[in-house]
């Protein structure tokens, strides 16, 4: 049995039509099999070529999409240690740069945070590496939604224009939250600044022009992020902003899709004995739930997930890794997955650290496309 074929439990690929024919049904588990085993005997490349090249055919066979998927997270990965080395031994703000948005690209912000905080205190005068530091701060606060998270952006923001006032990533990102949150006044002076810069830019003037046309009274920035906090929500929609749509997709709780998670689940479930499952975004709810007694655990895991954010911040040590209970019930685990988290129920023979490793493999499988 194959690797990934192990991984997601099995289940049969299927075409964008369904497989119309034996013949197509036969050619396209020809190619799963074939992507499966390159990617189990560590040919990578040769595995993602089979999988583009079948993918043109059936671009719905969700097996294929997981290969590519798997093949790109793992040249990340890869990727990621190379630049780790290179940062470790000298100072060098490309690797620093790419580093961090690799980071970001693969949901770990906190290892994000760890080294753009690094990068903003090794290079304290470079404004690049304060926007960089505000730009982790800023996904963060989109996917979390805490306040705390905001400010920071602000304040990174802030201390890059004091290094450099024509930074204009800076103005615009600060333009960026301050309308996602609400207060449009503040964002349309940021953008006019942007504008002063950059007269070129017709779609940041014409979006400016926008925004104030909304505006009605003055705002209380502090409001508006303790609102946004207590309701788990944006005012305003990050992708219509210019340059916002990549930030958008922390806000979005469907990220994992249901399919993929169930077959996830089935395969890491019965390896570990897993008894209830369920993935839950930042505003509590379920994107996917596996096993018995599904809504009852969905509360449940959304009540850890709430606690263990909160912890960390008040322990001012970011978002938990991981978050374990032990009891009668067994052992429930729960892993913080970016725009959401993961949760699972097994008895305490299974170790917490095989469950959250099993969970840590179940968001990484279920991360794609819905099949047509």
């Amino acid at each position: 049995m194959s690797l990934l074929k192990r991984i997601f439990g099995g289940g049969r690929s299927r075409g964008a039509q369904g497989d119309a024919t034996p013949a197509l049904a036969k050619e396209l588990q020809t190619c799963v099999g074939e992507a499966e085993r390159l990617v189990a005997a560590g040919r990578l490349e040769e595995a993602l070529r089979e999988a583009d090249n079948g993918l043109k055919k059936f671009p719905g066979a969700t097996r294929l999409r997981n290969v590519v998927l798997f093949v790109k997270r793992e040249a990340a990965n890869k990727r990621v240690a190379q630049l780790k080395a290179t940062v470790e031994a000298r100072k060098d703000e490309r690797a620093y740069r790419e580093l961090i948005a690799l980071y970001i690209d693969l949901g770990r912000l906190d290892a994000a945070h760890e080294s753009a905080s690094r990068y903003a205190q090794e290079f304290p005068e470079n404004s690049d590496a304060h926007v960089t530091l505000g730009e982790v701060y800023l996904a963060r606060y989109f996917g979390e939604m805490f306040a705390r998270d905001a400010w920071s952006a602000i304040e990174s923001f802030e201390r890059a224009l004091q290094s450099n006032k024509d930074c204009i990533r800076a103005h615009l990102l600060l333009g960026l939250l301050y309308y996602a949150v609400g207060a449009l006044r503040a964002s349309a002076a940021s953008l006019a600044e942007v504008v002063r810069l950059d007269g070129a830019n017709s779609r940041v003037g014409g979006f400016r022009d926008e925004i104030l046309a909304r505006v009605e009274e003055e705002e209380d920035l502090e409001a508006l992020l303790e609102r946004a906090e207590e309701s788990h929500a944006l005012a305003n929609d990050p992708s219509v902003f210019p340059g916002g749509r990549r930030y958008a997709a922390e806000q979005q709780g469907g990220t994992l899709v249901p399919k993929l998670f169930a077959a996830a689940a089935a395969g890491i479930g019965r390896k570990l004995q897993v008894q209830q499952l369920a993935a839950v975004g930042s505003n509590g709810k379920p994107l996917a739930v596996a096993g018995e007694n599904k809504e009852e655990f969905v509360r449940l895991a959304s009540r850890l997930d709430m606690a263990s954010r909160r912890a960390g911040r008040r322990m001012n040590f970011g978002t938990m890794r991981r978050f374990m209970v032990e009891g009668p019930f067994g052992r429930i685990v729960l892993v913080p997955a970016g725009n959401c988290a993961v949760a699972a129920r097994a008895p305490r023979s299974v170790s917490g650290d095989r469950i959250a490793e099993g969970l840590e493999m179940v968001v990484s499988a279920s991360r794609g496309e819905e099949e047509a």
